[in-house]
């Protein structure tokens, strides 16, 4: 073969060769991009399994834990809070003239005064447990609303109750559907975990109506609150008496007769009222200056009573009712489902026997009860407590009871109240700690273990009992699964709220219970008084309630772990317990097998 043929034949192979190599490169770059994909997956299985949290329950649990976060950082800037200066603290100490003019153990007075009424600036920690509060729709607060924050500061707390009361991912829902925006498949999950029902399908349409139901009688609520706020005036000072013979101050922010005020005050305790949240802006006491003598308002609690039921009710609950309402316009008939009958059962159950069992108490002990008698008292140098030293009056019977049923039913889920906490006695507490581990309904605006948790334990207790392996009830049977939950979600909370009260006591002891105040000095701390108020918090915080028995004093200077502890049961309580098992459970892979059951003696 001559060179001529040769380099013919090289012509002609060599594009082969070059397909070849071309062919090789290629294959060695995807077995590299292989390779790289297979330790990015690994990666990832490495980071899902190190992930503590679940993909839906966790999700919330992110989201709810940012908002405090920030909500926090926000309610402690100067200018949130009330800036307060020297001529306010001269005024808060009863002093007149120049600050120059006053002596200087006045002058050192007054400036400890100044940093003593600005002390929440840039407390991260009060913020958190304001913010806490505020989005869980508690009402436990270690600062004075209606004093310590701007207007800046309590619409930023408004804000916070709204979204914790609808719901972070059901607003988000409630947008969408505003813009007629598509939802996608996960939010829609996410948001029936937050506050849908049991039927995926049904999770928008039920959300909607709840939503819109809720806000119907925010706003009708709000223009009533409106004119009570404007037309009706609020007492300033208790029906009872120090021992210096003065009436004890309510330190109360009227409304009366100003226009801007009354709409503000309006606005922002019906939304408060109708979220359970128990915040207000008229007093450090609550609704108690429309609650005395002279001033007393039965048109203002009504309003906030029928609020907080209905908040408490639940959102399915209300996709049941228009469904009833739509049905029977035409024609047909619509059952409620088994939540609703559940609900609202155990509800209407409780709003009787609640009341009844603290008025019970409270006749038991008749001649000594602060419900049914005003009082003298002297202020606790501790504590800041009232200490009653001399009963001066019998109550009207009417009045009393009304307190009592106020007081009572705003402990299922709302927090406002019309009477000192602590004038109810040690049994009445009790009833309500009870009453606020308990909670509303699932799915709305209150927390606790909810009524269809209670619901279903007494039923499974009572199949126990009649020897049924099986808990049933409006010819419905309850799936085990659910069962099982609900005694774990009992459980659980029982052991939070006992672990709770322990860690309180031994943090915070040195300014829980007041005691007997003689010649200036305290003696005989009652640490058993301590115990059934520190009940009466953890219940509260955990029912997300906002019934307080301690004073402001008490809150400030309770220890770290006292208020990270409050703010943990405040927390849980809004996002449930049974989301916050769910946030920590991951899928699991089902076992092929299982062991040999073998009995065990219980008692």
């Amino acid at each position: 073969m001559n060179n001529a043929s040769k380099n013919i034949i090289n012509k002609i192979n060599s594009p082969k060769e070059f397909i070849s190599k071309k062919l090789k490169l290629k294959n060695k770059n995807e077995n590299v991009n292989e390779e790289q994909n297979n330790k990015n997956e690994n990666l990832f299985r490495k980071v899902k399994n190190w992930w503590p949290l679940s993909k839906i329950s966790g999700k919330i649990f992110l989201i709810y834990t940012t908002i405090v976060l920030i909500g926090g950082f926000l309610l402690i800037i100067p200018g949130i809070l009330t800036n307060y200066d020297i001529v306010d603290a001269m005024s808060s100490l009863g002093l007149s003239g120049s600050f120059e003019s006053q002596s200087i153990d006045n002058q050192n007075k007054i400036l400890d005064m100044v940093k003593d009424m600005n002390q929440f600036h840039w407390d991260y920690l009060t913020g958190i447990f304001t913010a806490s509060s505020a989005f869980s729709d508690t009402g436990i607060s270690i600062a004075n609303v209606s004093h310590d924050y701007t207007i800046w500061g309590q619409i930023i707390i408004i804000i916070m109750i709204e979204v914790g009361g609808i719901g972070v991912l059901t607003f988000k829902i409630v947008l969408f559907l505003a813009i007629n925006k598509k939802i996608s498949l996960t939010d829609t999950v996410v948001a029936q975990s937050e506050r849908g029902g049991n039927t995926t399908s049904q999770t928008i349409e039920l959300i909607r109506d709840g939503f819109i139901w809720l806000t119907i009688i925010q706003i009708f609520s709000a223009a009533l609150l409106f004119f009570a706020f404007f037309f009706e005036e609020p007492g300033t000072t208790t029906n009872n008496m120090l021992d210096t013979g003065e009436f004890g101050s309510l330190d109360t922010v009227s409304p009366y007769h100003n226009f801007l005020k009354s709409l503000w005050y309006s606005i922002f305790h019906s939304t408060s009222a109708i979220n359970n949240a128990g915040f207000d802006l008229i007093s450090g006491s609550s609704l108690q200056p429309y609650n005395v003598d002279g001033h007393r308002s039965y048109f203002i609690q009504l309003i906030f009573l029928f609020e907080w039921v209905v908040g408490g009710l639940g959102y399915p609950t209300f996709h049941d009712i228009k469904r009833k309402i739509k049905a029977r316009r035409m024609g047909q008939t619509v059952k409620f489902s088994l939540f609703t009958k559940l609900n609202f059962t155990i509800y209407s159950i409780l709003f009787i026997v609640g009341p009844l069992s603290i008025l019970g108490t409270e006749l038991a002990n008749i001649d000594s009860s602060l419900i049914f008698n005003n009082y003298k008292y002297v202020i606790d140098p501790n504590t800041n407590q009232q200490i009653v030293t001399e009963l001066i009056g019998r109550k009207d019977f009417g009045t009393a009871f009304f307190d009592i049923f106020f007081n009572s039913t705003a402990a299922r889920n709302a927090g406002f109240s019309t009477v000192n906490i602590n004038d109810f006695n040690a049994g009445s507490k009790t009833v309500m700690s009870i009453l606020m581990f308990i909670g509303s309904a699932p799915s709305s605006t209150a927390g606790g273990i909810r009524t269809t948790t209670f619901a279903i334990i007494l039923l499974a207790n009572w199949a126990i009992v009649r020897n049924r392996n099986h808990t049933s009830i409006f010819k419905k049977t309850i799936p085990s699964n659910t069962v099982k939950r609900s005694f774990a979600v009992f459980f659980i909370s029982t052991i939070l709220v006992a672990l709770s009260v322990i860690i309180i006591y031994a943090d915070s002891a040195a300014v829980l219970a007041p005691g007997y105040v003689e010649n200036g000095n305290n003696n005989n701390i009652n640490g058993n008084n301590s115990i059934v108020e520190i009940l009466t918090l953890i219940t509260s915080a955990f029912g997300t309630v906002g019934m307080n028995p301690f004073t402001q004093h008490q809150m400030i200077e309770f220890g770290v772990l006292t208020k990270l502890t409050v703010i943990l049961c405040m927390f849980l309580g809004q996002l449930g317990i049974s989301n916050t098992l769910l946030a920590f459970i991951k899928p699991s892979r089902k076992q092929p097998y299982q062991y040999l059951e073998e009995d065990v003696t219980i008692g």
